[in-house]
This record gives C-alpha cells, structure tokens and sequence, in this order.
C-alpha cells in the first residue's frame, strides 16, 4: 500500500511496476478532492507512466471534476466518465478487440457466441464476452456498472464496451501502459483478468507462462529460495490444471477438493 501523501511526497519507488487505484468518486479509496486539491498528483503520476510505469484504474479513479476531466488520469487510462460537462464534444468508440493478451484465459458461456448471433449483431464478440453496444453476454462480470464512460480518443484499445460505456480497455501511453477496468467482483476468472493485466501493463507478457496455470481455479506459488513450488485448488470440487515450469516443461496436476500439491523446481 502507498498512499497519495507517499506519491505527492516522494513520487514513485523504483522498485514498483504496476500502480492500481480506484474506488468510487468521493471516497477515501479513489481519493476524493485530493486530486483537484493537489494536481501534483496525477501530473506525478502521468510522467511516470509515461517514462515506463503502469497503472490500473478500478471503477471511478482519480475522479473528480477538475479541469475539464472527470478522471484526472483519463489521458493514462484512455477512458473517461461523462459527467454532462462535454456533451458537446464528439466521442469515439472504436470496435472491441476480441483477442488480447489480458482476456485470453476468459471462456464464453455455452451459447454466448450463437445467443450474440441470433440476436442479430455481426460486430466483434470480445473477449470478455461481450458486444460492442449489446446487453451482457457472459463472460466476465464486471459488477454494478459505471455509466457513461468513454474512451478519450479513436487509439484506445477496447476490449468490452456493452451497452454505451467501456467496461475493459487498455491504453498505450508513452512508454507506459494504462488499464481501465470498470468493477472486479471477487471470482477465480476476474482475478485470472487482474493478473494478467498487471503482466501486460507492467510489459512482461513473456514472463507469464511459467509458473501458471492453465486452470484459473487453481494457482502457483513459487519458492525460489527454497526450491520449490506449490499448486492450490481454491475450489470444493476436484480440479484438474496443467502447471508449465520455469524451463519450458509443462505437468498435468489433479488435485483433490481445496487439495495442494508441491513440486520441486
């Protein structure tokens, strides 16, 4: 935990790669009229972003009206929340990406793809589960939604945008990476999309691999210290995961209900 006195204080450590902030507007988790108060803040954050850091916003972060934006960190995120200030300013919503590094563990429920066919639409089914401008399809739950955000610009990366507002987007910003993601309600799927947006944001797609598991009900622990490794069933049912090692190999683990197993690395 840092708080925003740590950031305005002494800006960013350098061993922290990824930042997450959110919190509904007016709260002490997304910071309230700090960031009006002291605009220090987001300026600090935005040129450390910029220089290669990265930061993932939840639900309403760094919002506050001030300056012409609701979010503050809009510019880093590529979403922001209309707040009926901008009407008059046009807004672009590019196509949902379908495939992306983040939402590539995310399976669509039975019947999602054909359910979004029958229904008429032919824009890209994403991959979180929805359609650009239709009613939730399965997938990821993204909880109690935020109304009207859009993205800032046509670059935004959209990965889910149901119904009028973005739910999932990423955002290229500088040599840094920005992540919007609407609500997270605890399940194994939702922390799965955490995970890997913080492997994305923070540039290390290609440490992912090793040690994961194919299996978002399960997860790795790694003791590098000691050699070894561990593999949990966070379910009351039997699971059944496939584990690739540091070294490229991969092991199929079955696992007992909340059954752990441990490995040597």
């Amino acid at each position: 935990f840092i708080s925003f006195d740590d950031v305005l204080e002494h800006g960013v450590a350098d061993d922290i790669d990824v930042i997450v902030t959110g919190g509904p507007v007016d709260t002490a988790f997304s910071g309230g009229s700090v960031w009006a108060e002291e605009p220090r803040l987001a300026a600090t954050l935005r040129a450390w972003v910029h220089g290669g850091g990265a930061l993932i916003g939840v639900g309403q972060p760094s919002a506050q009206q001030f300056q012409g934006r609701f979010f503050q960190l809009a510019d880093v995120l590529g979403v922001d929340e209309e707040r009926h200030q901008t009407l008059s300013v046009d807004k672009y919503f590019p196509a949902v990406t379908p495939e992306h590094f983040i939402t590539a563990d995310v399976h669509l429920g039975e019947g999602v793809l054909q359910g979004f066919l029958d229904a008429g639409y032919r824009k890209p089914l994403s991959g979180c589960g929805g359609g650009q401008a239709i009613g939730e399809l399965g997938g990821i739950d993204f909880g109690e939604p935020i109304a009207d955000t859009f993205p800032v610009n046509e670059d935004v990366t959209l990965l889910r945008a149901d119904g009028g507002q973005v739910q999932l987007a990423v955002n290229e910003y500088g040599k840094g990476r920005g992540v919007y993601v609407s609500g997270l309600p605890y399940s194994a799927a939702n922390a799965r999309l955490l995970e890997r947006a913080l492997f994305w944001a923070s540039h290390n797609e290609g440490k992912y691999a090793a040690y994961s598991s194919s299996n978002p009900e399960c997860e790795v622990a790694v003791f590098n210290k000691s050699g070894c490794y561990c593999v949990v069933n966070n379910t009351d049912r039997a699971q059944s995961t496939y584990v690739e090692r540091g070294d490229g190999r991969i092991e199929r683990i079955e696992l007992a209900p909340s059954g752990i197993a441990w490995r040597t690395i």
